[in-house]
């Protein structure tokens, strides 16, 4: 804030520094006015503020849609107030893209047990080497949950005990203590049994979507070490990598927010609808013909759809930014592709799951 001096200068209220115009040109503060304490100007700042803001980010989300890399070219050359924040824009991005797929109901991101069964290290020829520890550490999960499964089913067998009646029989009562069944003596160790696995579950359920949601950040320093390793002689700086990486999550994450409603969201109408999107590119590359080539160079089906549309998008955003030869643009973007997918679906995947076991109480 500042005092309007003689001559058109103001001092400035935050640093004392003297200027022209209506900004700071040392620390951003504007001139104060009185009428700025009215209340009408205080709503057309809230109203002007969530203006700009949603102009940036749907103006940004859709330049990174239709120019891939232009943004970020744009950034590292210092234009950047025309765009949205990248961080800013991330965190409106994760929030809509959770929001969808809960509602969807599609878990690629947020892990189910026995997710972790998926996608080792050693799938790939050159890591065959590394098959026991992927059996290892995959066993050590299973026997983490089974741990807590046990855990919860010594927690009911305590609690029941404690109820049972002269024949051995417990009254389990529903809400208001209205109604209740009685558990007969033979079968009360079945159904704790069976119990434990129900709350188990939905303990897990409910903790892995908050760690899906936290963990998945990790992903934006991971996939920035991939680019800055491809392209450290052209990106220079790791935090240009960030800002890449951050702006090809912004893309992934709408995206597959995107294909989640159109793909998979059709399947509440009918079963037979879900997954037409991709049914043919299944036909043409997984035929009985195709499918040993398409295997090789891409993997599963379920890789390949990921694939499908994140070479294109790294593709153009590594020539519109490093303007190298195709080839090494298809080779790099094919590979950034392949490391992105097992970091997802090979590493943080496992890693929720292990974490969210741990949690378990």
């Amino acid at each position: 804030m500042s005092i309007k001096q003689k001559g058109g200068t103001h001092t400035c209220k935050n640093c004392g520094h003297q200027f022209e115009g209506k900004v700071c040109n040392q620390c951003g503060e504007k001139v104060f006015h009185e009428h700025h304490l009215s209340a009408g100007h205080f709503f057309h700042e809230v109203i002007d503020f969530f203006y700009h803001f949603e102009n940036k980010v749907l103006k940004t989300i859709w330049l990174n849609f239709i120019k891939p890399g232009f943004v970020t070219k744009e950034n590292l050359r210092g234009v950047r107030i025309p765009y949205a924040n990248a961080v800013q824009l991330y965190l409106v991005v994760n929030l809509i893209f959770y929001l969808v797929v809960s509602k969807v109901g599609v878990t690629d991101y947020i892990p189910n047990p026995g997710d972790h069964h998926y996608y080792y290290l050693s799938d790939y020829p050159a890591f065959r080497w590394t098959e026991k520890a992927d059996t290892k550490m995959v066993s050590a999960i299973d026997s983490a949950y089974t741990h807590k499964q046990r855990d919860a089913y010594t927690a009911l067998m305590e609690n029941y005990n404690q109820r049972k009646d002269s024949n051995g029989n417990v009254a389990v009562y529903g809400p208001w203590r209205k109604d209740s069944i009685l558990l007969p003596a033979n079968q009360i160790s079945m159904i704790a049994l069976e119990e434990a696995r129900k709350l188990t579950r939905a303990s897990f359920t409910a903790n892995v979507k908050t760690f899906g949601k936290t963990l998945i950040f990790l992903l934006l320093p991971l996939i920035a070490l991939v680019f800055y390793l491809f392209f450290r002689r052209k990106l220079k700086y790791y935090g240009a990598a960030l800002t890449l990486a951050t702006h090809f999550m912004v893309y992934n994450l709408c995206f597959y927010s995107l294909h989640a409603l159109i793909n998979v969201g059709p399947i509440y109408i009918n079963e037979n609808f879900g997954g037409w999107m991709m049914k043919p590119f299944y036909f043409i590359f997984y035929n009985d013909y195709t499918s040993p080539v398409s295997s090789f160079i891409f993997g599963s089906e379920f890789e390949f759809m990921h694939l499908l549309f994140w070479i294109p998008w790294l593709y153009i955003a590594f020539r519109r930014l490093f303007n190298t030869s195709w080839w090494k643009n298809l080779l790099a973007s094919y590979f950034c592709s392949k490391i992105f997918f097992f970091l997802v679906f090979g590493v943080l995947k496992k890693m929720v799951i292990a974490i969210t076991i741990w949690s378990l109480h």
